[in-house]
């Protein structure tokens, strides 16, 4: 199916969510997800069919404006891609999240390289700027860089860039060495993914959200032109760096939606399918039943049903008052991330007491699926952090709204 390329022409956005849900049904994009998951490695073909739909490149796109999609059709996007491919949909909505902030900053020869591939749909973005995956001390976890002969050096490594296996460019960041302390010089650039003194460890090693490639990035020696960096003052910088935190929240919150929908999905045809207890006749065979005629079961579905209905709705309607231009209040963006999470938790918890042990086989898609929602719990935020920060801000104290990988 051709995509309508018209920012203009009514319905291109039906039409994508068309084609992407015509993809992610196929038996050979299916069978590759599988794949990729009992590998603990990235579907890299279905990187690539999702780069040639445009999904990959999407926030650089003009097709639906100057400034990109809405943030409606993004969260709609990694909604659909959750449910079917969850490590696949991380990884993209973390290159958006790169390519966004490539987009808020000035000009310069590899932040505009970058943005050209990915928007031609010839490359993605990865970046690490997290602990690598066996190191518990941040302050050992970090790019250092200093000027040298006209050069950037950076050295060091941080972890968990996701997409890494299929991208072509790393954001890389830090502040030089020996700058004036008060306000120090940072430098932000990109690396290109086989250039040498960048290194990619494929080293990724997760319980769920096997398929992100998220290695190791590594720099030894890296040397890039002074012309091809963001060199300024990290106050400078974080001035003209307005990073959407809550379009890239947002998207891993629709990608939890996602699963959530995959999980109730697969224990509602569980539980009509399933029938009895012991093998039939050992025990009291006539009082056997299907799982569905259960009141517990019943239950059980209906919480999952409430927590995914109200977190859905909820996600949407305040995606819809961000892209009306309102400014939402922090307290309504942790009130949403917050019901999300516990959504997450109610879902992937209730699916496991529903379907009991024959759900949690891995010949069945549950074990994957609730796997990858406890991967999303773990990887950001924290429940009762949010929480307390929701009762910080209904008590009048003030309170920042964090990315995933916090303040």
């Amino acid at each position: 199916m051709v995509v309508a390329q018209n920012p203009t022409e009514p319905g291109a956005a039906a039409l994508l969510m068309e084609a992407l849900g015509e993809l992610l049904v196929r038996e050979e994009y299916a069978a590759r997800v599988v794949e990729a998951d009992r590998a603990g490695r990235m579907a890299l073909d279905n990187v690539g069919a999702l780069r040639e739909l445009g999904i990959v490149g999407l926030p650089a796109s003009t097709r639906f404006g100057p400034d990109g999609p809405p943030l409606e059709l993004s969260i709609a996007v990694m909604e659909l891609l959750g449910r079917h491919d969850a490590s696949t949909a991380v990884a993209v909505n973390m290159n958006w999240a790169g390519v966004r902030t490539l987009r808020q900053l000035p000009s310069f020869p590899r932040r505009d390289e970058a943005l050209a591939a990915v928007k031609e749909g010839r490359g993605a973005i990865c970046g690490a700027f997290s602990n690598p995956s066996t190191e518990l001390d941040s302050r050992r976890a970090r790019l250092s860089c200093r000027l040298e002969q006209g050069d950037v050096v950076l050295d060091g490594r941080a972890g968990f860039g996701s997409m890494s296996d299929a991208a072509t460019h790393a954001v890389l960041g830090g502040i030089v060495e020996a700058g004036d302390t008060a306000d120090p010089l940072f430098v932000l650039t990109l690396g290109r993914i086989g250039e040498t003194g960048l290194i990619k460890h494929d080293n990724w090693s997760a319980m769920g959200m096997r398929g992100t490639g998220s290695n190791d990035i590594e720099c030894r020696g890296l040397r890039i032109p002074v012309e091809e960096c963001l060199i300024a003052p990290v106050s400078e910088f974080k001035r003209s760096r307005t990073a959407d935190s809550a379009a890239t929240a947002f998207g891993i919150a629709a990608i939890w939606v996602g699963l959530s929908e995959a999980a109730l999905d697969f224990t509602v045809d569980h539980v009509q399918r399933r029938y009895g207890y012991m093998a039939e006749g050992t025990f009291n065979a006539s009082t056997t039943q299907f799982r569905a005629d259960e009141g517990w079961a019943q239950t059980g579905i209906g919480n999952m049903d409430h927590w995914l209905g109200t977190g859905r709705d909820l996600l949407h309607a305040v995606a819809a008052r961000l892209d009306a231009g309102e400014d939402v209040p922090a307290r309504d963006l942790v009130r949403t991330l917050f019901h999300l999470r516990r959504m997450s938790e109610e879902v992937s918890m209730g699916a496991m007491k529903v379907c009991g042990a024959h759900g949690y086989v891995t010949a069945q898609k549950l074990e994957r699926i609730f796997r990858d929602l406890v991967g999303g719990v773990v990887m950001a935020w924290k429940t009762d952090h949010l929480q307390q920060t929701l009762g910080l801000g209904a008590l009048g104290r003030p309170i920042v709204f964090t990315g995933p990988a916090g303040s």
